[in-house]
């Protein structure tokens, strides 16, 4: 079993998207994203809509090859849309992938009317059915009854189990650790890897909240005592305080603790979290946002200099080996997208090839990419 997260708040975007590889399945759960629409005052930052638009085509290529996909709920950082946003993830960008595949997706009952619209959109969009998946189960994949939705006894999403040679994965989105039945559901399933929700606390700032932070602690460490593996993101990570609740319980679990960065062995980048300070130092001319909806502005600018500014603040520390790599060499020639140094050098990304081998002394040729690929045009 493969587990790749494609995208949630640790890796610059909202969600909780990732993809298992098992031996004769390709199972992508919750192909959705988003940004944020508003954060304090702002909009998005340019720079956290190049880092969107990577992720959003990831989405875009991962589904090709996908044999299932699960939608846990409706949400619209969580699924395909007919009407996206700028930062949203389109139905018609992945429609043919969609038409091609299982779709295992919760049920219309105990949704938000916006999210069952959604879901009857995507169905009409794919002239298909969408049956409910709550409580099925098929050879490798389980699926949960519907659970709450953090705390909402009428908004409700469904939580997911895939097992391979023994080895349990299960994906529990947006629970946000508040339920004490959800949480029995999970240690039920005995899993080896959990990838949850954890609170948003920057909704509970009011000392009549503190049962719920309570609640949320307790259960994670609850989790972490239990299970092998635990990956906490999305609600939790759009705060710098839920970043400093996540390393506090990093140093008080038992088992190994997680964000979706640390797991995919990169340098975490908690973009809707430090967007205020995106904005002081890079600010915008005015009305840029309306300049980029209607396709006027080009956002490359403010892709470039993103990066330069969070290595210069001290957010992210590059590869020890990029200073001296010819991945960065060929990129400032004009010879090699920025995908390479931006998804490996400037993350540190630890599944590097080229890395590796230059710890170990191993020759590398300067054509080879981060990910063992021979670029011959680039010699």
């Amino acid at each position: 079993m493969i587990i790749k997260i494609l995208g949630a708040e640790s890796l610059g975007v909202r969600g909780l998207s990732c993809v298992v590889e098992l031996k004769n399945r390709k199972i992508c759960i919750d192909p959705g994203i988003a940004l944020g629409w508003s954060r304090h005052g702002f909009l998005p930052h340019p720079f956290q809509i190049t880092v969107g638009t990577s992720i959003r085509e990831n989405i875009i290529d991962e589904l090709k090859e996908a044999t299932d996909i699960v939608i846990s709920h409706f949400d619209g950082d969580h699924c395909p849309l007919l009407s996206p946003n700028p930062y949203q993830l389109g139905i018609e960008e992945v429609k043919d992938s969609l038409s091609k595949c299982r779709i295992w997706a919760k049920g219309p009952d105990h949704c938000p009317p916006t999210q069952k619209k959604r879901r009857e959109e995507l169905a009409e969009s794919l002239n298909r059915d969408l049956p409910n998946a709550e409580g099925v189960r098929d050879y490798q994949l389980e699926f949960s009854v519907s659970v709450c939705h953090g705390q909402q006894e009428e908004h409700r999403v469904m939580m997911s189990r895939i097992e391979e040679d023994g080895e349990f994965f299960v994906h529990a989105s947006d629970i946000q650790l508040l339920n004490e039945n959800t949480i029995e559901t999970i240690l039920k399933w005995k899993p080896d890897i959990v990838f949850v929700s954890g609170p948003p606390l920057y909704h509970y700032a009011l000392p009549s909240h503190q049962m719920q932070r309570e609640h949320a602690w307790e259960n994670a460490i609850r989790l972490s005592e239990q299970i092998g593996t635990l990956i906490l993101d999305h609600h939790l990570l759009r705060s710098e305080e839920g970043i400093t609740w996540l390393e506090k319980l990093k140093r008080t679990a038992r088992h190994k603790i997680y964000c979706s960065a640390d797991f995919m062995e990169r340098a975490p980048l908690f973009l809707e979290a430090w967007r205020k300070e995106l904005y002081e130092w890079l600010p915008l001319s005015e009305g840029w946002h309306e300049h980029y909806k209607n396709g006027q502005i080009d956002v490359n600018n403010y892709r470039i200099r993103g990066w330069d500014v969070l290595i210069k603040k001290g957010k992210i520390k590059p590869c020890k080996w990029y200073d001296v790599c010819p991945m960065k060499t060929y990129t400032e020639q004009g010879k090699l997208e920025r995908y390479w140094i931006e998804n490996y050098c400037l993350v540190d990304n630890r599944h590097c090839v080229r890395y590796h081998m230059e710890e170990r002394g191993q020759y590398h040729p300067d054509d080879m990419l981060p990910n063992g690929e021979i670029r011959k045009i680039l010699q």
